[in-house]
């Protein structure tokens, strides 16, 4: 594949990845505002869980923004970019499978496995096909 080919192929990827954990961030999103996730036994107050997804959200945000800084970048994407949008992305996956060793529940259900794997792999793949090429010295 060309250097342009697999450009675009993970950009697309990448992008793909991004969509399809869209599921997942609007579901945190709206537990924001959820009565049902209020905890009135939590030590630090029947809000604290609420409080924990709303800096779950703005996280997720900073993580999928550095990822985009990284597509839009294009081929003049240098390793810096490339680290820190890697870094990035492995980080919101690594907090989508956090669950599986803290809690034993690796996704709640089979759809949000399904989100957790594509969104995973995309991102995964696509990041990988954006790094930049070896400089030869």
């Amino acid at each position: 594949m060309t250097r342009t080919g697999r450009e675009k192929v993970g950009q697309v990827v990448t992008l793909a990845g991004m969509a399809a954990a869209l599921p997942s961030v609007w579901q945190t999103v709206t537990h924001i505002t959820d009565d049902s996730y209020r905890t009135p036994e939590v030590r630090d107050g029947a809000g604290h869980v609420q409080y924990h997804m709303a800096r779950e959200a703005l996280i997720t945000a900073g993580s999928l923004a550095a990822v985009g800084i990284g597509v839009l970048s294009g081929p003049r994407r240098g390793r810096q970019l490339w680290g820190a949008m890697a870094a990035a992305g492995a980080g919101f996956a690594a907090a989508m499978w956090s669950g599986g060793p803290t809690t034993g529940v690796w996704a709640p259900h089979s759809k949000a496995l399904a989100v957790h794997l594509a969104s995973t792999t995309g991102l995964a793949a696509g990041i990988w096909l954006l790094r930049p090429e070896r400089e030869c010295r």
